[in-house]
């Protein structure tokens, strides 16, 4: 039977504060503000590239952001941005200003039970490094000094583990992550999925450029064509004369020779 709290009728039981219990079995308690992971994903279109990064990467600093990472190019960009959460959707609103938006996508994940398990794991791992601690400091033998020392250490490098972790999930719930891309438009509309009239012109454009070289190639070849050939007429006159040389005197020796008189 529970101990029944004075002057309200309920137990004890009845009157601690009630936690829900999520399927994962972290228990999370009754009235905790939930834990939300945002991140966003922007495609631009532009006219230059470079000018249209320039303002975006100016709308994340005023909005207090920060661009962790940026690849950019005449034609295409990306930027990975950290802005407030509280402000992503003003943001996106500011960034699609700029551009013909393509894409604009935004997720939400409540991240809330693995926060809360972090925060009890950690306060757990406190907790038992200061029991440890406490035995260092009661310790007499050396034996025990050194085994508890390498208990403290491994047991600080854990809980440094779980303050990184801890540090992770603070930091995607404080700061949404904004994925941006710029395209120039004409570049966008040559990535495009290509038609018959596209091929033929491609055909065409490749025919001209393999005639351009074959040109060029010729060109280049005729003055070593025009060294060579002097020599050439040279040797097939020489053979020629040689040939006919040798086919007369065949055909002297072959004659039969006259009757004496």
């Amino acid at each position: 039977m529970g101990v029944t709290s004075p002057g309200d009728g309920k137990t004890a039981e009845q009157a601690q504060p009630r936690t829900q219990q999520p399927a994962s079995g972290t228990l999370v308690p009754a009235g905790s503000p939930r834990q939300v992971a945002r991140t966003a994903n922007l495609a631009l279109k532009v006219a230059d590239v470079g000018a249209t990064v320039a303002k975006a990467r100016g709308i994340c600093g005023a909005v207090g952001g920060y661009v962790g990472d940026e690849n950019s190019g005449t034609d295409h960009a990306t930027m990975t941005m950290k802005v407030p959460a509280e402000r992503l959707s003003s943001t996106l609103d500011q960034l699609a200003a700029i551009g013909a938006v393509a894409t604009r996508t935004e997720h939400a994940e409540d991240v809330t039970e693995q926060a809360v398990d972090i925060d009890g794991r950690l306060a757990a791992q406190q907790a038992s490094l200061d029991r440890v601690r406490a035995l260092f400091d009661r310790a007499t033998s050396v034996s025990d000094i050194v085994s508890i020392e390498s208990e403290v250490t491994k047991r600080e490098a854990d809980l440094e583990s779980l303050r990184r972790r801890h540090d992770v999930f603070a930091s995607q719930v404080a700061l949404a992550t904004v994925s941006v891309e710029v395209t120039r438009a004409d570049a966008a509309k040559a990535l495009e999925q290509p038609t018959f009239l596209s091929g033929l012109g491609a055909g065409w454009g490749a025919l001209i450029t393999s005639l351009r070289a074959v040109s060029v190639a010729i060109g280049a070849a005729l003055p070593f064509l025009g060294l060579l050939a002097v020599p050439t007429l040279v040797a097939l006159l020489w053979i020629r004369r040689r040939v006919s040389g040798s086919q007369v005197s065949e055909a002297e020796s072959a004659s039969p020779p006259s009757a004496e008189k």
